[in-house]
């Protein structure tokens, strides 16, 4: 997945945070991301492409009306996942199994000049810089804190802007940052 473009949505005719939108050459099959677990949190992977799910086995098979999703782990073991939860980045990073940042994907270049229609997605904290280096916006990813058990996302915030939340200004230790 290679990114191409992106652009920010700086929402300010609402409440809600920035959101990157990022023009990509192909979304990457489930098939080729390798999936880790930590706890709950199952995270997949693919050249910057991301996707994660909660779940933590029988008895935890509600979500997404009982689906099964197939993924295979870092040690190409296929595991079924029968009706995972949807989770969110803050969740993931916190568990240190980022940093991923959501972001709105499109192989269109149409969707991303209409600004809208995008598939939501995640991306590894190097393709979202990469992503947010290719926008037009002056504008950077800022970490924050939110939520009451502190949870980290990275927000697209204006050079000389402010973000919503509690900044902090330390690297992530995963090694991405």
């Amino acid at each position: 997945m290679n990114v191409l473009d992106a652009q920010i949505d700086w929402r300010e005719d609402v409440g809600n945070d920035p959101r990157l939108e990022v023009l990509v050459d192909e979304i990457p099959d489930r098939s080729d991301l390798r999936f880790e677990q930590e706890g709950n949190l199952w995270v997949g992977e693919y050249e910057g492409y991301v996707e994660y799910f909660a779940w933590s086995g029988d008895g935890n098979d509600g979500g997404f009306s009982g689906r099964c999703f197939e993924v295979t782990t870092t040690d190409d073991e296929t595991v079924t996942l029968k009706g995972p939860w949807s989770s969110r980045a803050g969740c993931v990073n916190k568990q240190g199994l980022g940093p991923v940042v959501d972001v709105r994907l499109t192989t269109d270049r149409d969707v991303l000049e209409r600004g809208y229609t995008f598939k939501s997605g995640s991306l590894t904290l190097r393709a979202a810089k990469r992503a947010i280096d290719l926008a037009a916006d002056d504008g950077h990813l800022e970490r924050v804190l939110k939520f009451d058990d502190e949870e980290p996302y990275w927000v697209p915030t204006r050079e000389n802007g402010d973000s919503d939340g509690a900044r902090v200004d330390v690297e992530y230790e995963r090694g991405e940052a």
